[in-house]
């Protein structure tokens, strides 16, 4: 079910965790905001961008150990975040593995990348008012569960309840997954994203000249008879060996 068939007049808090993370607050199908600035470097925790500081921080870093501007620059995109945390690492399953091996800049970087995430998804509630579902995509979001258990956990007082064992099963680019429990108010899925489908028919219709803005314009993926073939046969796969995933599939209703 390609996240495009939901988003017509509903409300979903879209939380694209990747190297480069950011959190989408959609209202009735068009975005309403984004963790996102001028610049990559607002908003979440990433791999070596710092996300969200104080504007005053870098004046005093470069009054104390006499950084130029480039410097700073360069050290927030690419010196911080969880690189930075850790000593390091930008993959999270470095990072994981790290953690179980006890590495407590590991479990503080863990910590408060899962600590950010939650306070945007709490603030996105506020604003939209209505959530009809949370989403998780990209890269971390899709794979890294033990992420989303940190950010899910304690979320029961807005709505969202999530399932432990359904989130440790979904680790898939070839399905949509509903990860909440039956009670959960919000329903909590991982859908894979598709960015190079929909990058390629961006272009195609520009040369073209059929390419509207986005809200106006129709993917190919927006038809409920549409298949990605590659996906299908890598899930029937999937299937094939892990017989239970069949339980957690988000099918259209």
């Amino acid at each position: 079910m390609p996240i495009t068939q939901t988003c017509v007049k509903t409300n979903l808090i879209i939380a694209h965790i990747g190297n480069g993370a950011s959190i989408n607050a959609v209202k009735d199908g068009c975005s309403l905001d984004t963790s996102m600035g001028i610049t990559p470097l607002e908003g979440l925790i990433m791999g070596t961008r710092s996300g969200d500081v104080d504007p005053a921080l870098p004046f005093y870093v470069m009054r104390k150990t006499g950084m130029s501007d480039a410097e700073i620059e360069n050290a927030l995109n690419k010196k911080s975040g969880l690189t930075g945390i850790t000593g390091g690492l930008t993959d999270r399953r470095d990072i994981q593995a790290a953690n179980l091996k006890g590495d407590k800049k590991a479990t503080l970087a863990q910590d408060m990348e899962a600590y950010k995430v939650k306070k945007y998804i709490g603030a996105y509630q506020a604003v939209l008012g209505r959530v009809d579902a949370l989403v998780f995509t990209a890269g971390v979001g899709e794979f890294a569960w033990w992420m989303r258990k940190k950010i899910l956990e304690g979320l029961e007082g807005i709505g969202i309840v999530y399932d432990p064992k359904k989130n440790e099963m979904s680790h898939t680019r070839n399905t949509e997954t509903l990860i909440s429990k039956p009670e959960s108010k919000i329903p909590v899925y991982v859908i894979p994203t598709d960015e190079e489908l929909v990058m390629t028919e961006d272009a195609y219709a520009l040369m073209a000249g059929t390419y509207d803005v986005h809200t106006n314009f129709t993917y190919t993926f927006q038809s409920k008879d549409y298949v990605n073939k590659g996906r299908a046969a890598g899930l029937k796969e999937e299937l094939a060996k892990t017989p239970e995933l069949k339980e957690i599939i988000a099918s259209p209703k």
